[in-house]
């Protein structure tokens, strides 16, 4: 079966957020696993391989895979793959992603905890995956405008009920009666004091989700002994790195800067966050 929805990216933009919405409305399913990466890493493994993924037939199937966005063989791939497909792409202020990209990457052990300076100094991906413009461009070049829901980690934050409800009215869905949609932080920037305490705290939350009942996982992680299990198990990733340097946000701006002036025409709405796009060049 082929998906009716593909989120493309940005990652550290809250895909995990728009994946668990996605998948309380009990007319959507998810693809096992959330990122399949097919038209960008697996292309060579066949629209069959792809399409097994999806099993289910609810009205809508989907998958989450951030390396879809900036990878420039994806638009056209998909677009002669499905070229009625819709898409769902999650921005946010790409200094913040870029930071946030930097503690994923010492939270998955990657690499050691090192300043956000000599990360971005040694990954291209920090700024790469935040040219917005440029990449969001190709995307609207290959699909209608029609068929691209643009949302932002900022309104998800805000009002994640009322961001879940304009994604099922993009789908042409109602909102699931009586189930409010999660809106705790996913995939936080931390690393577990015991690997082995997470994964069963995560294998028994997986189970949960699968049997429908996400309602009542968000009701258990609220109960304090659960709460202080996972506090107690957590590292936070910012006490361990200095925060970014102002100068370095300067620069970050100043960079991003032509890039988010040309944006909100592209996807026609103003961004939710102050950008500043005529900044001069740090001295």
């Amino acid at each position: 079966m082929k998906p009716t929805l593909i989120g493309i990216g940005v990652q550290k933009c809250a895909t995990s957020w728009a994946h668990a919405a996605l998948g309380a409305h009990p007319q959507i399913t998810a693809s096992e696993p959330k990122e399949i990466d097919y038209f960008s890493y697996r292309f060579d493994h066949g629209h069959r391989w792809y399409e097994a993924h999806f099993t289910t037939a609810t009205p809508h199937r989907f998958e989450i895979s951030p390396s879809y966005f900036h990878d420039p063989r994806a638009p056209q791939r998909l677009a002669a793959y499905a070229p009625g497909i819709r898409l769902l792409v999650l921005l946010r202020c790409p200094v913040d992603r870029a930071f946030s990209n930097h503690l994923h990457e010492i939270a998955k052990g990657h690499i050691p905890a090192i300043p956000f300076e000599d990360g971005l100094a040694n990954n291209p991906a920090y700024v790469e995956q935040g040219l917005y413009h440029t990449h969001l461009s190709r995307w609207f070049a290959a699909f209608p405008a029609d068929r691209i829901h643009v949302a932002f980690a900022e309104d998800t934050a805000r009002d994640p009920q009322g961001q879940a409800c304009a994604l099922y009215r993009f789908l042409g869905l109602a909102p699931p009666p009586a189930r409010a949609v999660v809106a705790e932080r996913r995939n936080r920037s931390d690393q577990p004091r015991s690997a082995t305490v997470r994964s069963i705290l995560r294998s028994g939350g997986a189970m949960l989700r699968r049997a429908g009942l996400e309602e009542e996982l968000a009701r258990i992680k609220k109960l304090p002994p659960v709460r202080a299990a996972l506090n107690a198990n957590s590292i936070d990733i910012r006490s361990r790195i200095p925060p970014m340097h102002p100068a370095t946000r300067a620069r970050l701006e100043h960079l991003f800067a032509p890039e988010l002036a040309a944006l909100p025409a592209l996807i026609g709405r103003p961004l939710p966050f102050a950008a500043r796009t005529d900044l001069p060049e740090p001295v």
